[in-house]
């Protein structure tokens, strides 16, 4: 009997050994792969996300959407992303959001820009309303100033015709409500 238990006995430090030594090397190789990887952060897909433009909800894919005024007109309204997405934290929770600037072109002379912001807040993201820079406007730059996004473009002179050149530099600041979710113009 004694020399049965023996055998079991040691039968089970062997099996706990290999197991053991098998759990060292697979450490060991995995230890490689995850000093390697580069941790994925949270982030949320402003190319990828719904828009809403006159009245009309767009959702883009890869920064553009298309949709036809009728299943057989050639004539599409387009939204897309112009430039890159400016990020920063707009909504002061310690994420970072996006402002945007996008153009709708909806199929006649004219090519409207808007400024408008993504809310990051992990898996409720959602794009704001978005305000009318204007008609066949000059986009210049974007940036932050005082927490507020700022979109600067150059657009006509009053009472110039659509078809003169933009010639008068403005500048845009975007202040967000974070109780209502809107943006509206920020008068410093």
């Amino acid at each position: 009997m004694k020399k049965t238990i023996f055998i079991i006995g040691g039968s089970i430090v062997a099996v706990v050994v290999i197991i053991a030594i098998i759990g060292v090397v697979y450490f060991q190789l995995t230890k490689k792969d995850r000093e390697n990887t580069i941790p994925v952060l949270s982030v949320f897909d402003v190319l990828n996300m719904s828009y809403s433009v006159g009245g009309e909800t767009f959702t883009l894919v890869n920064g553009k959407a298309e949709k036809a005024y009728t299943p057989d007109s050639a004539t599409k309204n387009t939204l897309s992303i112009f430039g890159q997405p400016l990020y920063a934290d707009l909504d002061e929770d310690g994420d970072e959001d996006a402002a945007l600037l996008i153009v709708n072109d909806p199929g006649g002379s004219g090519t409207f820009y808007y400024a408008v912001l993504a809310i990051n807040n992990g898996n409720a993201s959602f794009t704001t309303n978005a305000l009318l820079l204007g008609d066949r406007i000059a986009p210049q730059t974007m940036g932050i100033d005082q927490g507020h996004a700022l979109f600067n473009y150059v657009e006509r002179n009053a009472g110039e015709p659509i078809t003169t050149r933009p010639s008068m530099g403005k500048s845009l600041w975007i202040n967000y409500n974070p109780q209502t979710g809107v943006i509206s113009e920020w008068v410093k």
